[in-house]
């Protein structure tokens, strides 16, 4: 899709040729004495007012619709020159202005195409052309230059390899260039996406580690209250429920102790080196149901297949896990694969199904969901070379294949 700076570049294009050709009409017929038929000047009115009413009525162009046009520059230059004495023209290099044109904005295919309709013009405009005519009063001491004629046969021919040279090279060099230029901005928009990426991965870090701190008063302080209650025999029926809610004050402690101690700081490398059936049992013990019988297992692996893991990649993959627990699945299925030093995980269940653009999502239908887990577990699983796809979602349940690199067996 062309943008409007092209499209401006594209209309004071087409002007400096239409000003070109009025300009050789007129030292043709000044200057040089060379009688060009009226037909120039209709041809370049017609170009000017198709030129004027494609500009006012401009739209959006598609590259097709610029390489149409570029056809038809190509094509009204081709007849000008055919009225001027065709390859004789010393201006016939204009028919390269829209290998240029071409070469800077359209696919490479597009300007090959231009680039051999041009080559093709100007190898016919060698042998079909009209003729012009000179005035008497240039047409003195033409009889002492008949001589020349091989000469001059040289010359068109010259001309002639130098412009398809020209026009090659134009076409290979630019093309060239502007398909670099294209791959690099693809590049830094995907480098500039890593990069916003991690900055939000900087700044949930900087507030975890905050929150950990602050949390930790309010939770010191409902400890001491509970242990007060758990001390009051009147409120014995109640010491239950007291103890269920001291187990998860000491859960959420030690959750912001982990958090404390590792955010920001974790590398990959640092990781510890397990085998893929203690990752396993790691996840199984911190899942929120983790003697659910929903949860089918089938293992396709070696007993001495080992990995790096922290405990971000342990808790990233507990998130998807409980993901898949918590969309009202009946059974959640855990496979894995160990496939060139790579070990495969399929995650599926018959859940309500997950949004495929899972890596953008950043809300929750749980009551205190966050809705960030998908993301931060992508984003781990990434920076542990690993890679997340999803195979299948629907509302007949999700299928999800996670890879992390092995370590190579000795």
């Amino acid at each position: 899709m062309a943008t409007n700076t092209q499209q401006n570049t594209f209309f004071w294009l087409r002007n400096f040729l239409i000003l070109g050709q009025v300009l050789l009409w007129v030292m043709a017929s000044m200057v040089w004495n060379i009688n060009y038929p009226s037909k120039v000047l209709v041809l370049t009115g017609f170009y000017f007012a198709m030129n004027v009413f494609s500009w006012m009525f401009r739209s959006d162009f598609t590259d097709r619709q610029i390489f149409i046009n570029l056809l038809i520059d190509v094509t009204e230059l081709s007849f000008f020159f055919y009225l001027t004495g065709g390859a004789s023209n010393p201006f016939t290099w204009f028919l390269i202005v829209p290998i240029i044109f071409s070469a800077t904005v359209l696919a490479q295919k597009y300007t090959w195409i231009i680039t051999f309709y041009s080559i093709l013009s100007y190898t016919l405009l060698i042998k079909f052309f009209k003729p012009v005519s000179m005035s008497m009063s240039g047409m003195a001491g033409m009889n002492h230059n008949m001589d020349h004629s091989t000469s001059f046969g040289q010359h068109l021919v010259g001309m002639w390899l130098g412009f398809i040279v020209l026009s090659v090279l134009i076409s290979w060099v630019i093309s060239g260039l502007m398909k670099n230029i294209r791959r690099k901005e693809k590049l830094l928009l995907q480098a500039n996406a890593k990069q916003a990426e991690n900055e939000k991965l900087l700044a949930l870090a900087t507030l975890a580690t905050g929150s950990a701190h602050e949390l930790g008063t309010p939770l010191a302080t409902i400890n001491i209250i509970v242990k007060e209650l758990l001390g009051d025999n009147s409120i014995e029926k109640h010491h239950k429920m007291l103890k269920i809610m001291e187990s998860q004050i000491y859960r959420c402690k030690e959750s912001l102790t982990q958090i404390t101690a590792s955010t920001g700081t974790t590398q990959a490398i640092s990781g510890l080196v397990v085998t893929v059936n203690e990752l396993l049992g790691k996840v199984q013990t911190r899942i929120i149901d983790p003697d659910s019988q929903k949860i089918q297992l089938n293992t396709n692996h070696k007993n001495d297949d080992k990995l790096h893991v922290d405990k971000t990649l342990v808790q990233a993959l507990v998130n998807i896990v409980n993901n898949a627990l918590e969309s009202q699945a009946s059974e959640v299925t855990i496979s894995t694969e160990a496939n060139k030093n790579k070990l495969i995980l399929l995650i599926a269940d018959n859940g309500e199904g997950l949004n495929r653009d899972f890596a953008s999502k950043r809300t929750s239908e749980k009551e205190f969901g966050m809705g960030l887990g998908l993301f931060l577990a992508k984003t781990t699983i990434e920076r542990f070379l690993g890679t997340i796809e999803i195979l299948k979602t629907d509302k007949k349940g999700t299928k999800l294949q996670i890879e992390l690199p092995l370590i190579e067996h000795e």
